[in-house]
């Protein structure tokens, strides 16, 4: 399998073999662009059945309330998924661990989630929740 690489507005998306996104973001994540990169996740993971996920967040600009609510707004009836944050400011963190544990609580979903400073280590853990939901 090919990697698949897009972008949107300033942030890289690349679809790496297995199950693997990995998503790039640089600069603010513009209203409209969390909508695009939640289609785009929800398609695959749809289609797959399972996703593992590495963001990295260490050259993101922040999230605008329309962006959060764009997130908020995702499908509710999504299979389980990974994902590993990188580069997470402890701001960030709070807001990021409360919105998934609010999905979490209101939809039933089924998310792991973790912070890590370096893609190294993500994809270290991730490795260990594919062989674990194998």
């Amino acid at each position: 399998m090919s990697v698949e690489e897009t972008w949107v507005g300033r942030h890289y998306v690349r679809f790496e073999p297995e199950d693997l996104l990995v998503m790039e973001f640089h600069g603010p994540i513009l209203p409209g662009e969390m909508r695009t990169l939640t289609r785009l996740t929800d398609e695959r993971l749809l289609a797959r059945g399972r996703l593992c996920i590495l963001c990295d967040i260490s050259d993101a600009d922040g999230f605008s309330p329309g962006t959060r609510h764009e997130l908020r707004d995702r499908s509710r009836n999504l299979p389980p998924h990974f994902v590993a944050y990188v580069g997470t400011p402890a701001p960030v963190r709070v807001v990021l661990d409360l919105i998934i544990r609010a999905t979490i609580s209101l939809t039933g979903a089924k998310i792991a989630h973790r912070f890590f400073e370096t893609q190294a280590k993500a994809r270290a853990w991730l490795e260990e929740m594919r062989a674990q939901a194998a």
